[in-house]
C-alpha cells in the first residue's frame, strides 16, 4: 500500500529526499538534482521559484493557502519529517494523495482507546513476550488482518480485555496516523470506544492495565506517536461561553 497524505498539487514524481532546515537554502546541491523537498508548511507557498532540481514537495503540516498555479511539481501536505530520511528515494503521487518510500514496509494496525464515563482511558503496558516495544504503554492494538479496521478493532478489544460488543459503543474513528520504526512505517487506524464495563481481563500481550487521565499519555514511555493517535479521536473541547 502507499502512505496517505493530503494532495495539494497533482502529478507524479520520484526523487531523493532532502530535509530542508533553512528557508533560504532549499537546494541540496547534489549533482543532477532530482530532489523531493521536505519542509514546514509555514514556509508555503514559496516566495520565489523552487530550485531547478526539485521534483516534488512534501509539506510538514497543512498550509493555510496554496497557490497551485505557481507550483508546477507534485505537492503533498501532512507528511511528518520524522517519516523521512535524507537521501532515500520517494515516489510522490499528487493525483492520489499518497507516497511510497523505497525499501520501507508499510504495516497497517489498529489502536483503540477505551474510555469510561468519567473520561479516563485505558492504557496497557506491553509484555516482554510481544515482538516490539516491550514495556511500553499503548492502547488496545493489533495488526490489521480482518476485512475492515473496525472489525479488527472490536476483535482486539475482545482478545486483549475480554470486553465484548455488548459493553462497548463506538465513539470516534480517526484519520490514520503514520509512525516510523526503522524500515517500517505503521499506518495506525485510531478508534475511541466508550466502555460500559471496566473489569478488563488481560491476555499474554500485556502485564498491566490502568485507567488514567488522557494527559498521562505524554508522561509515560509509549509506543510511537500514541499522543497523536489519541488526538485523532479525542473528544472536542466545548468552548467556554
Amino acid at each position: 500500500m502507499a502512505l496517505p497524505a493530503l494532495a495539494l498539487v497533482p502529478g507524479r514524481a520520484v526523487g531523493r529526499v532532502h530535509l530542508v532546515d533553512d528557508p533560504l537554502a532549499w537546494s541540496s546541491d547534489r549533482d543532477g538534482g532530482g530532489d523531493v523537498l521536505s519542509l514546514p508548511s509555514l514556509w508555503w507557498p514559496p516566495g520565489e521559484p523552487l530550485p531547478a532540481g526539485a521534483r516534488a514537495v512534501l509539506l510538514q503540516g497543512v498550509p493555510e493557502t496554496i497557490r497551485a498555479d505557481e507550483v508546477v511539481v507534485p505537492t503533498l501536505a501532512g507528511v511528518d519529517a520524522d517519516l523521512l530520511r535524507e537521501g532515500e528515494t520517494v515516489a510522490v503521487d499528487g493525483d492520489a494523495g499518497a507516497f511510497r518510500i523505497d525499501g520501507v514496509e508499510e504495516i497497517e494496525v489498529v489502536t483503540v482507546f477505551l474510555q469510561r464515563s468519567d473520561g479516563a482511558i485505558l492504557l496497557l503496558q506491553r509484555s516482554d513476550r510481544v515482538g516490539s516495544f516491550q514495556g511500553h504503554w499503548a492502547g488496545v492494538s493489533g495488526f490489521l488482518e480482518d476485512p475492515t479496521p473496525i472489525d479488527q478493532a472490536l476483535r482486539e478489544v475482545r482478545e486483549e480485555t475480554g470486553l465484548g460488543t455488548d459493553a462497548l459503543r463506538v465513539a470516534a474513528a480517526g484519520t490514520p496516523v503514520l509512525a516510523r520504526d526503522g524500515a517500517k512505517v505503521f499506518v495506525v487506524h485510531p478508534f475511541r470506544f466508550r466502555a460500559d464495563r471496566t473489569d478488563v481481563r488481560l491476555d499474554w500481550e500485556h502485564t498491566r492495565a490502568e485507567w488514567v487521565d488522557p494527559s498521562e499519555i505524554r508522561r509515560r514511555p509509549t509506543v510511537p506517536k500514541l499522543d497523536r493517535v489519541w488526538s485523532a479521536v479525542a473528544p472536542q473541547a466545548v468552548p467556554k461561553a
